[in-house]
């Protein structure tokens, strides 16, 4: 039975590992295909983001933060060996959401078009809300719920960079308004439904069943 511990701990962390580096490298096919025109003052982008450019810089801050801090506060490594850095990553990563949701809302709403401003309310409110449910089981000390929210609010913080893979394959590059839309309802379902899976996906299979006699 000791035998096989290592064996099994090393396979879950590999597991994390492979998991991290597919949204490492989702982030970085969306910023090559999707983010470069930053650098390029003649991009048709320019035009787009225009009434709200100075709002999306800010926005684009927190939500950056948010993004590189959610796996080290998923890590339960850091949690336990390093308690006090994971508390001050954590107050960091909430304060960033707590900041950028409300204005990724007001941009969503007012410069998005009709049938994907409705579907900001639900996006970004749950972005908010997720994240101040798992500051509030961390205060109280339900780390159980604490990780379940925390999970479900980076789920929402990484459709930022979900909704854009769409952008690098050629097929999906130039969706209808209903269908990104549909697509990104579909995100905001996964966002609350995968984390659960992930953290308690095998307990499906774990039989609590007692044999009759």
């Amino acid at each position: 039975m000791s035998a096989a511990m290592p064996r099994t701990i090393t396979s879950s962390r590999v597991a994390k590992i492979a998991f991290f580096a597919a949204l490492a490298a989702m982030t970085l096919i969306v910023i090559y295909t999707d983010e470069l025109f930053i650098f390029n003052a003649k991009d048709p982008e320019w035009a787009h983001i225009a009434g709200f450019r100075w709002l999306l810089l800010p926005h684009a801050l927190g939500s950056a933060t948010a993004l590189i801090l959610g796996p080290f506060q998923i890590s339960q490594t850091i949690r336990r060996n390093y308690t006090r850095l994971h508390r001050i990553m954590g107050r960091v990563y909430v304060g960033a959401v707590l900041f950028s949701s409300p204005i990724a809302l007001y941009i969503g709403v007012t410069y998005e078009k009709p049938l994907v401003s409705y579907e900001q309310y639900f996006q970004a409110g749950g972005w908010f809300l997720s994240t101040l449910l798992a500051f509030l089981a961390a205060y109280n000390r339900n780390i159980p719920l604490h990780r379940q929210w925390m999970a479900r609010s980076y789920a929402f913080t990484f459709i930022f960079v979900a909704s854009r893979v769409t952008d690098a394959i050629p097929a999906f590059a130039n969706l209808g308004e209903r269908a990104l839309a549909t697509f990104l309802w579909s995100l905001v379902v996964a966002a609350l439904i995968v984390p659960d899976l992930i953290l308690n996906g095998a307990d499906f299979f774990k039989s609590r069943r007692t044999s009759r006699a």
